[in-house]
């Protein structure tokens, strides 16, 4: 199914997910979510073409363009009716090698020490930001608004965490209206994920059943995720908010743990959209 190319579609599927048995409710923006997951997923269909017309492109988006280095693609644009400039960070291209090669050590790379995040995911970070906000300085001109999106799947999803810690942490001079991860890895140590949740700013981690990317790094090894897990049954049609008051839900994605969280078909498949490079595009 070819999804949100127009704001009926977009429609249609709030009315599907709750016939389905997703309850839309004020405690949880679906609409933000579903935005988020499609321009998550055409972060990894545009090419060198670069041209907006992929199945989760929505047109009445405004595509600004794209950024690649070192094998990580960044897309840019901007949302009417949020009035917010979207940032969306593509996922690996190929999932199990990625994992393979997760560094899993950790940095201090901030002003506070005892601030720690994984060492691979910084580094590709440092190596994208400059570009990345040369890119969205000259958007704010643009377009009048500081308002920032921002998104990934996968790798990208870690991605994202780093760039809205980065512009809370150091008062940036954007506001981030929502940071919205699906299938993200854990990013940083539990005080990196303490500070993170202090912010003032719509947090959405998605995870989906077994996936297996949210249990890497392990915890044991130094690491906790952020907030807000938002915890999709197996066939995306029951949402759990997950209670993380002392860390992370044993009754949400790490209730499989540590054992069972081994799918990579529950990676690829978020609220029934295919992921990555052979998803919907």
């Amino acid at each position: 199914m070819i999804l949100f190319n127009n704001y009926g579609v977009v429609l249609l599927l709030l009315l599907m997910l709750s016939n389905y048995g997703i309850q839309l409710c004020q405690s949880l923006d679906f609409d933000n979510i579903l935005k988020a997951v499609n321009i998550s997923q055409a972060a990894y269909c545009i090419n060198d073409l670069n041209i907006w017309n992929c199945a989760t492109c929505n047109s009445h988006y405004t595509y600004e363009g794209r950024l690649e280095h070192q094998g990580e693609q960044i897309i840019f644009g901007m949302i009417p009716d949020y009035n917010a400039l979207f940032i969306g960070f593509r996922g690996s291209s190929n999932i199990q090698n990625w994992i393979d090669n997760i560094q899993c050590s950790q940095i201090a790379p901030y002003e506070d020490k005892q601030v720690y995040v994984e060492k691979g995911f910084y580094h590709l970070f440092s190596s994208l930001e400059d570009n990345i906000y040369n890119i969205v300085d000259k958007m704010v001109v643009k377009y009048n608004t500081n308002l920032l999106f921002i998104t990934g799947h996968s790798l990208g999803g870690a991605l994202a965490s780093l760039m809205a810690f980065d512009v809370k942490y150091n008062n940036r001079d954007y506001n981030v209206k929502s940071v919205i991860t699906f299938g993200s890895p854990r990013v940083g140590n539990p005080y990196f994920s303490t500070i993170f949740s202090g912010f003032q700013m719509n947090s959405y981690r998605i995870t989906h059943y077994y996936d297996m990317v949210p249990h890497v790094p392990e915890e044991f090894m130094g690491y906790q995720h952020v907030t807000q897990e938002i915890y999709l049954s197996e066939d995306n049609d029951q949402y759990t908010i997950c209670d993380e008051a002392n860390g992370e839900d044993k009754y949400c994605s790490n209730k499989c743990a540590p054992i069972h969280c081994t799918s990579i078909s529950d990676h690829m498949n978020y609220l029934n959209i295919s992921m990555g490079n052979d998803g919907l595009c």
